[in-house]
């Protein structure tokens, strides 16, 4: 039986039997369309013919039993299905990919893409190599930092095994349906200074002292200034403007010791800082909005065993810290 024609598929069901069938190439072929937006380019990057790519393309669409790719007068877009399709296959190439990185080297050893936010990287991460390693059982770790948006975008495009990160309630159900959330510890966000700060000897600091700054923050649309931003809005306020934006926590911190600034962390990222006596936390009188340290997996798929054990190491650090608001700073 030939490939039934583009008109004919739109109105076909999937059969397992077609799908079967596709090989690797055809995947990856509505995957370059969709980036380059030209069927011509995704043969060039597939080292095929026009003709090949036609063919394969009528295969895929058979296999699928309806219309991915429309043409236009640039090339090609990905139709509705072919956007939905892409969003499962993303994941499966990536897995793909995964495969082949792992036995590159070490092949007895298992490979775990962690994404992580990179406080984590101070705090919890270490403690759960210490334990894996402790019982001879640590993966090989190919680490990226990124912003909560950015891994998540990674994860559900199968470049990530897993992330640990924070999220709020919203950000919560928003993602639910496409990723497992494993809670790890609730946390809240800590207003830090250096010793010498002129806050760092008040017994109670309200919102509107906050504007002394000068101020170091994370760039707009990050889940940190979000929620460090939230409050003063509540309040008829306009937030701090930062005489410093950076996304990187350790230099944000490392600035605010050496110049006397004012920046914000999760608090249970400070004990390294402040047992240096480098940082200082302002004793707030309503402290910021908890977040919370999550473990996250991709839904599609179902995590291998080297990403479950991760996860309990995650689970067993910290489950000693709840990440809860000192009793001072709960006060209303």
């Amino acid at each position: 039986m030939s490939p039934a024609s583009p008109t004919r598929a739109s109105a076909a069901t999937p059969s397992p039997n077609r799908i079967d069938r596709l090989r690797i190439r055809h995947l990856r072929l509505l995957d370059l369309v969709a980036r380059s937006g030209s069927l011509t380019a995704a043969g060039e990057a597939l080292h095929i013919s026009q003709p090949a790519v036609t063919k394969m393309l009528q295969e895929l669409e058979y296999a699928f039993g309806c219309r991915l790719i429309e043409r236009t007068t640039r090339g090609g877009r990905l139709s509705a299905a072919g956007e939905r399709a892409l969003e499962r296959l993303r994941v499966v190439l990536g897995v793909i990919d995964a495969a082949g990185e792992a036995l590159q080297a070490r092949p007895e050893v298992p490979l775990v893409r962690l994404g992580m936010l990179p406080l984590v990287g101070v705090d919890v991460l270490p403690q759960a190599v210490a334990l894996l390693r402790a019982q001879d059982a640590l993966p090989r770790l190919a680490v990226r930092e990124h912003s909560v948006g950015g891994l998540t975008a990674m994860l559900c495009e199968g470049e990530l095994d897993c992330i640990v990160g924070r999220l709020q309630k919203d950000d919560t159900d928003q993602l639910k349906a496409r990723v497992h959330i494993t809670p790890l510890r609730d946390e809240y966000l800590a207003v830090v200074c250096a010793p010498a700060h002129a806050l760092a000897r008040r017994r109670e600091v309200a919102l509107a002292d906050l504007h002394e700054g000068p101020w170091i923050l994370p760039p707009r649309g990050t889940h940190t200034r979000d929620v460090f931003e939230q409050p003063f809005l509540d309040a008829g306020q306009l937030p701090p403007v930062p005489h410093i934006e950076s996304a990187s926590f350790h230099s944000n911190l490392a600035m605010t010791a050496a110049g006397g600034f004012l920046t914000v962390a999760p608090a249970t990222a400070l004990a390294h800082y402040q047992a240096m006596s480098m940082v200082r936390e302002v004793r707030l009188r309503t402290p910021f909005a908890s977040g919370r340290l999550v473990f996250i997996t991709p839904a599609q798929i179902e995590a291998p065993p080297a990403v479950i054990r991760l996860r309990e190491a995650l689970e067993a650090v910290t489950r000693q810290d709840t990440g809860a608001p000192p009793a001072r700073a709960r006060r209303r």
